[in-house]
């Protein structure tokens, strides 16, 4: 087994806050690009893959949740955006009704030109393979681009995952030809993706992607910009940020009904505190392939891909205000999904 110290040891908390990243470690976008639907957003290098991916993507639960044919405006609205990556799982909506919509309004229109992903909660072979089959059947392709062992929320979790089997499928469907790449998702903890990270490392095999939290309150508490990035970029693995609005906390109010946490109110950090473009600026300068955005609306999907084709480059000056300002405002009520419960002796316990 490889040493623990040995295994995290990265970069100083300070670099992989965002302030001072090492020029060659920054993820680059490509020049603007075009293809028959018309421009694409920038792109960016995925993990080890060699294959690039557009900065902004679209977030699968969200989409679900849209009345009536807003789903069919979205597609064509991303797609008019520029955005050529697509995330759902298996989990989002009764009867995979996320999936279900992506072979409606998606895929038969868009496959060849897009970047699509999905995810399975399976914690045992069979469910993994069921999962597989229904999403190729959900999404009308005969391959995914991205699969993702989905959720991982404990070291126990990730263990039982592999000792089950789940991983064995995984890798049977990419070598198979079913999926393209392999990835891993997670909320809670940092050490959870690390414990996956390791075990892959250990018996020497490559996963492409990973995907959790990023954002600006993230580096203040319980950080995966701090403990999980550098990792994934020592090992070849594309970040995928997601929660990059904090599962919308960012913008006050209550979230989602994930525990006690969940059901606190927060007051706005943006736009009170900081600007859209602060939150969405400072995600685009880590080293991510691509940021993943939920959306209650089409206006909501336009303004994040208005914030795409006008990103710029923060100095350092700008960063470090703009997370000092944040810090202040993190923390378990803000950051609800991290961690299953509140530690009694957690000095962030009364922060927003």
């Amino acid at each position: 087994m490889i040493p623990r110290r040995e295994f995290i040891t990265g970069l100083s908390a300070a670099v992989t806050a965002g302030v001072l990243w090492p020029e060659s470690l920054l993820a680059k976008s490509t020049a603007t690009a075009s293809d028959k639907h018309g421009p694409v957003l920038p792109s960016r290098l995925l993990g080890h893959t060699g294959e690039h991916v557009t900065m902004l993507g679209l977030g699968g639960q969200h989409f679900r949740r849209l009345p009536g044919l807003e789903p069919a405006k979205a597609i064509e609205t991303c797609i008019a955006g520029g955005i050529r990556f697509f995330d759902t799982a298996t989990m989002y909506g009764e009867d995979s009704l996320s999936e279900r919509l992506f072979g409606e309004y998606l895929t038969p229109k868009y496959r060849d030109e897009i970047y699509l992903m999905t995810k399975s909660t399976a914690d045992d072979p069979k469910t993994a393979r069921a999962h597989l089959e229904s999403s190729l059947r959900n999404m009308k392709t005969d391959v995914i681009d991205l699969w993702q062992i989905h959720a991982i929320d404990s070291i126990e979790d990730v263990d039982s995952r592999w000792d089950s089997g789940v991983v064995d499928v995984f890798l049977k469907a990419r070598a198979d030809g079913k999926v393209r790449h392999l990835g891993f998702s997670g909320h809670k903890q940092p050490d959870v993706q690390l414990h996956m990270i390791q075990r892959l490392v250990e018996r020497g095999i490559q996963f492409e992607a990973a995907q959790f939290p990023v954002n600006v309150c993230d580096p203040a508490y319980e950080s995966f910009i701090q403990k999980v990035v550098p990792v994934c970029l020592k090992n070849g693995i594309g970040v995928l940020a997601m929660k990059t609005m904090c599962g919308g906390r960012i913008f006050g109010g209550v979230g989602e009904a994930w525990g006690p946490r969940g059901r606190t109110r927060a007051e706005p950090l943006v736009p009170d505190m900081l600007s859209f473009r602060d939150a969405t600026d400072y995600v685009w300068s880590l080293p991510i392939a691509t940021r993943i955005a939920g959306f209650d609306n089409i206006e909501q999907l336009q303004q994040n891909i208005d914030a795409a084709k006008a990103v710029g480059k923060l100095s350092p000056e700008k960063l470090s205000k703009i997370l000092e300002t944040a810090a202040l405002h993190s923390g378990p009520v803000r950051e609800y999904y991290k961690r299953n419960t509140l530690a009694k002796d957690d000095p962030t316990e009364q922060r927003f």
